[in-house]
């Protein structure tokens, strides 16, 4: 990706690093933000959700699209369990290490939330391994961070919702 689609898909990962600060029951988590093509580099290192205040994402994302070799990063890093999501315009190019990537996701019980830019060409790619997989131009990130972290809630004392274990680590990966 490059100039409009990447300017998009950091417009979308400040909308859901928003919204994930924004919902009382994921403030305590944690997360970070991995871009992917040829090489992975973490642009933001793992941090409390809410201390990320700004998200820049700079380079263009040309060649293959080795989200296997991210995804491995992102196993490599948290064994434990976490949600990742995927801000792609694509499909993997490493078909093999993503594959075997995934299946350890699976393994885990991770959350792999998928938001395709090119939905009606490469959606199908995510569907079997995704719990949701959203166009980019009609996503709701509050709903999404609502069905995630839905179900664990208790009230506090101001009457906010509060999740009693959140996931402690959040993935999100954009290519």
């Amino acid at each position: 990706m490059s100039g409009t689609p990447i300017q998009q898909g950091t417009l979308l990962v400040k909308e859901l690093v928003k919204s994930l600060c924004n919902n009382s029951n994921s403030q305590k988590s944690k997360a970070s933000i991995i871009t992917y093509n040829m090489d992975i580099r973490e642009v933001i290192a793992m941090c409390p959700v809410t201390s990320i205040k700004t998200v820049s994402i700079n380079e263009e994302c040309i060649g293959p699209k080795n989200l296997g070799k991210a995804i491995k990063h992102v196993n490599d890093f948290s064994p434990e369990s976490k949600i990742v999501f995927i801000i792609t315009k694509g499909r993997p190019s490493d078909v093999q290490l993503y594959n075997e990537q995934i299946k350890l996701c699976k393994n885990n019980n991770d959350d792999i939330i998928v938001i395709h830019g090119n939905i009606d060409k490469y959606g199908d790619t995510f569907n079997e391994i995704a719990r949701i997989v959203s166009p980019w131009d009609n996503v709701s990130f509050p709903e999404i961070i609502k069905s995630l972290f839905g179900g664990k809630e208790k009230t506090s004392s101001d009457g906010r919702d509060i999740l009693q274990d959140p996931p402690k680590v959040i993935e999100i990966q954009i290519e």
